[in-house]
């Protein structure tokens, strides 16, 4: 199985209907592909990665110019066909030469020194499959052992190229990948509504596919030309054993794309005919996988394209990844511009960053992030979210930043209002202290935060997006201070609302009424005090005269 060759890659077509296609046949015209269509989203994710990751290596524009013009005109497939054959063996899944993200030794069949292979089910490779200790310890309560037992090639090798882009820590030498454990990832899409361009899954990868002068600037040693220091699998692993390092002097910049943290070998050997587990397709189906530790431990300033981090004073950047309450308006700023300032600002994407730099004002483009919110070695939730990507006139850029942070920090403050003030009607003070040493009370309070935050950016989301456009007009005509202006009375609302909904629920039904209506009190006096006032620039209220 070749993965140039074999069409395995599920798409779904303009008219609708549901495919496998080889790479090159991303560009059809003859009813083409608009969506990648896997059975998980995370799958989604990696098949977006990969396909860009080809064209980065293979089919990348020499100038600007170039760009452009295959963003409106698609190559043919044959001509596709003909850059990726350049590389053609390092895309082998099976067989007896190297295999396509999988360890050069031949696991199944390794014998000697003190470690040896273990020889795990095919299910194992899902980012959420139990761990060996949850298994030995009947631990498995929620994501059970034998759920996924038999999987088609196709997405026993998707799982895999997943698996070692997220790669989370599993245990003494399993590597994470090159990011971490499940970095965040975020990608230019098109937007179908405010779009001259065809929506197709063509348009959406090369949005992300950086031209070749930009590259020179990725981290990585240019000199390294080799195709194993672009696809790791070609040469015998660099095993960290001793806790070695790859960093970005070891390996060309093309590597990032191609990370292979994990030591794991599919077992193609060993198969039965069926139905596959995932996509249901009937096909010979692979049972299982040999896996060793100490594979790749990439080390130093690595900065991936697609993944945006977080800059600290004398110190790496750090890459970003999801955290609870997932992907919000609050991490907007840094998502699609840069922060302008903080110990701990935030960078775009490489290529977000680059799309920024072209001039496409005709076009209306969004973000798609997404990434594992991992806890050490598992996986909590994974989120995904379409953001909006508004292109700025550059001269206008700075002042933009600094409204949408006063935007930001303001609905931060306010969150941070309504949750105090829910709890304050919730408990009595006496029990909220309590809280700090009962893990019972601790969780009720927990549980209060989490509902007042997740609901305020749930609830203010629709309008802090509505508030972008006007932002910007208001920047070109000089009445920026009336947007914020507006904000504060979206904030206000939006609070006082969620907290009567809270006070009004069956979560408090029995509260004390004087501690609610306390409560409600001080949550007013804050949304209209000094605090959220300086943050958006208000005017001063007038004094209110006394009777």
């Amino acid at each position: 199985m070749n993965l140039l060759d074999t069409p395995w890659i599920p798409v779904r077509r303009s008219d609708g209907s549901r495919t496998l296609i080889r790479p090159a046949e991303i560009t059809d015209s003859d009813k083409p592909a608009v969506a990648l269509d896997s059975p998980r989203a995370d799958f989604n994710g990696a098949l977006a990665q990969f396909l860009i990751g080809l064209l980065q290596t293979c089919y990348a524009p020499k100038d600007d110019g170039e760009w452009e013009d295959r963003l409106e005109q698609p190559p043919p497939v044959a001509a596709l066909d003909q850059t990726f054959a350049r590389y053609h063996t390092a895309f082998e899944a099976d067989g007896a030469g190297p295999r396509f993200m999988q360890d050069f030794e031949k696991l199944e069949s390794l014998t000697t020194g003190k470690r040896k292979p273990a020889c795990n089910d095919i299910g194992n490779l899902l980012i959420e499959a139990p761990g060996d200790n949850t298994l030995r310890n009947n631990a498995d309560h929620f994501i059970k052992r034998g759920h996924v037992e038999a999987l088609c090639p196709a997405c026993a090798v998707t799982a895999l190229f997943t698996l070692q882009l997220n790669a989370p820590g599993g245990g003494a030498g399993h590597r994470t990948s090159l990011r971490g454990g499940g970095p965040l990832t975020t990608l230019v899409a098109l937007d179908p509504e405010g779009s001259g361009l065809p929506d197709t899954l063509w348009h959406h990868l090369w949005l992300n596919v950086l031209p070749e002068p930009k590259t020179v600037r990725l981290t990585g040693n240019l000199k390294l030309t080799g195709p194993e220091h672009i696809f790791p699998w070609l040469a015998p692993t660099r095993t960290s054993e001793k806790e070695q390092g790859v960093t970005p002097e070891d390996a060309h910049p093309l590597q990032m794309y191609w990370a292979m943290p994990r030591r794991i070998r599919l077992d193609f050997g060993h198969t039965k005919e069926g139905d596959c587990d995932l996509c249901g397709r009937q096909d010979r189906l692979l049972l299982r996988y040999f896996t060793l530790n100490y594979g790749i431990n990439y080390a130093g300033a690595w900065r991936h394209p697609l993944t945006p981090y977080q800059e600290r004073e004398n110190a790496e950047p750090l890459p970003m990844h999801p955290q609870p309450g997932g992907i919000t308006y609050r991490h907007w700023l840094g998502l699609i511009y840069e922060e302008p300032e903080g110990k701990k600002r935030l960078t775009p994407a490489i290529v977000v960053r680059e799309f920024q730099r072209k001039k496409l004002p005709e076009e209306q483009f969004r973000l798609w992030a997404f990434g594992y919110d991992m806890d050490k070695m598992k996986p909590r939730c994974w989120y995904e979210a379409i953001l909006p990507l508004y292109l700025i006139p550059e001269e206008y850029r700075s002042d933009f930043s600094k409204r949408v942070i006063q935007i930001i920090q303001s609905a931060k403050e306010v969150s941070g209002m309504l949750q105090l003030a829910i709890k304050k009607a919730s408990l009595p003070d006496s029990l909220l202290e309590q809280a700090r040493k009962n893990r019972a009370l601790r969780k009720a309070v927990e549980h209060f935060e989490e509902w007042g935050r997740d609901s305020f950016y749930q609830h203010t989301e629709a309008d802090f997006y509505a508030c972008l456009p006007r932002l910007i007009d208001g920047l070109l005509q000089g009445r920026d201070s009336e947007v914020l202006q507006d904000w504060h009375a979206t904030l206000t609302r939006a609070a006082l609302e969620l907290f009567d909904e809270w006070t009004g629920s069956d979560e408090i039904a029995f509260a004390d009424p004087a501690r609610v209506a306390l409560a409600r009190d001080n949550l007013c006096k804050q949304l209209y005090g000094a605090k959220l006032a300086k943050i958006l620039t208000l005017p001063k209220r007038p004094k209110e005269k006394a009777a």
